[in-house]
C-alpha cells in the first residue's frame, strides 16, 4: 500500500515567509507587482509544497493546486465558449467558486495545468500526480440551460481529454479526475462511462484515478468500480457509509482509501487507520491501493496537514508489514 494526497494543500503557513503568496497576490491586485513576479512567487510556493509532501514520505504527491482560484473556474475560464459569473458556495465548505457560464460550444484552446505540473516535477523526488476536475462536475456547477447540459458535458469531456493528452505528452504518469458532484445524486450519471472513455482515450500508459469527495456513493459503488479507471478514490469520512458498501464487494481495482479527515484538525490514530485499510486484504489489491485524505488538505493549517501526512505514511507502513 502506498500513500498519496488528492489535490489541494495549504498554501499559507504561520511564518512571515509562509505568508508570501498572500502578500504577492494582494500586491498584484493593487498593480504593485507584475504578473511575471507573481508567477515566480507561485512557483516557489508550489515547489515548496511538493518538497514538503515528499519529505514526509508521501509516495505520489500533487502540486497542491497552489495557482488555482478554485476547482471549477481554474480550467473552465481558459476554455473558448465559457465565461465566469459570480461567486457560489463550493459544496458545504466555507470556500467559493466562480460559476462558469456556457456561451456556446466549450473548446480547449491550450494546456492549462502542464506548466504547473512541470514545475512541480522539477522539484519533486517522487512522482507528481496531475489532478483535473471532471466534466460532470464542471457541467453541474456551470450556468447552462437544462436542454444543453448533456452537450456541455461532452464538450467538457473532450476538453479534459485534450488536457490529459497534453499532460501525458509532458511526462505525467499519474492522473486524477475529481467528480465530487456524483455525491449529489443516488445513481451514476447516465452515460458517464462514455464520457470517461472520451476523456481517457489519450492517457497511454498513465495510471488513472477517479476520486469522489464530499459525500458517499454506496448506492452505485459497483457501477463506479466498472468505470475504466485504474484506481477508485473514495471519501470515507463524509461518505463513511460507503465503507459498508465497499465491504460487500470484491474488486481487482485499486482503491484510494480517503480515511483521514481533511476538514478536521483532529489527528487520527494510525493504528486505527491501518486496521480499517487492512480489513480489505483479499477483497481489494492493497499493493495497488493508496491511503489518502478524504479530500484536499487546503481546509487545514499547514502544521496539521503535515501531521496528517505523517499518519498516512505510518499507517501505510503498518499495512505493508501486516501483509508480508
Amino acid at each position: 500500500m502506498q500513500t498519496t494526497v488528492v489535490g489541494s494543500y495549504p498554501r499559507v503557513a504561520d511564518s512571515r515567509e509562509g505568508q508570501r503568496l498572500r502578500r504577492a497576490v494582494a500586491e498584484w491586485e493593487r498593480r504593485e507587482l507584475t504578473a511575471e513576479a507573481l508567477r515566480k512567487v507561485e512557483v516557489g510556493v508550489l515547489q515548496e509544497v511538493v518538497r514538503e509532501q515528499g519529505s514526509h514520505g508521501i509516495d505520489v504527491v500533487t502540486d497542491g493546486q497552489v495557482t488555482w482560484y478554485d476547482a471549477v473556474s481554474h480550467f473552465t475560464a481558459r476554455l473558448e465558449g465559457m465565461e465566469l459569473g459570480g461567486l457560489l458556495r463550493y459544496f458545504d465548505t466555507n470556500t467559493y467558486y466562480r460559476q462558469p457560464r456556457s456561451r456556446g460550444k466549450a473548446r480547449w484552446v491550450r494546456a492549462v495545468t502542464v506548466e504547473d505540473w512541470l514545475a512541480a516535477s522539477a522539484a519533486s523526488p517522487v512522482p507528481v500526480k496531475a489532478v483535473l476536475t471532471g466534466p460532470f462536475t464542471l457541467a453541474a456547477m456551470s450556468a447552462c440551460p437544462a436542454s444543453k447540459v448533456q452537450d456541455l458535458q461532452w464538450d467538457l469531456a473532450s476538453a479534459v481529454g485534450n488536457e490529459i493528452d497534453a499532460l501525458v505528452h509532458a511526462g505525467a504518469a499519474h492522473l486524477q479526475i475529481d467528480e465530487p458532484a456524483f455525491t449529489l445524486g443516488k445513481s451514476l450519471p447516465k452515460g458517464y462511462d462514455d464520457l470517461a472513455r472520451e476523456m481517457l482515450q489519450g492517457k497511454g500508459r498513465a495510471k488513472t484515478t477517479l476520486f469522489v469527495a464530499f459525500g458517499g456513493v454506496g448506492p452505485f459503488l459497483s457501477e463506479l468500480l466498472d468505470l475504466p479507471f485504474d484506481v477508485l478514490g473514495l471519501d470515507l469520512v463524509q461518505g463513511a457509509a460507503t465503507l459498508d458498501a465497499l465491504r460487500k464487494v470484491d474488486t481487482d481495482k485499486g482503491i484510494a482509501f480517503g480515511l483521514l479527515d481533511a476538514r478536521n484538525t483532529r489527528v487520527e490514530d494510525p493504528m486505527a487507520v491501518a486496521r480499517t485499510a487492512y480489513g480489505f486484504a483479499g477483497r481489494a489489491p492493497l499493493d495497488r491501493s493508496f491511503l489518502c485524505p478524504s479530500n484536499g488538505l487546503e481546509f487545514l493549517p499547514r502544521t496539521r496537514a503535515r501531521e496528517k501526512l505523517k499518519v498516512l505514511v505510518y499507517a501505510a507502513k503498518l499495512v505493508r508489514e501486516a501483509t508480508t
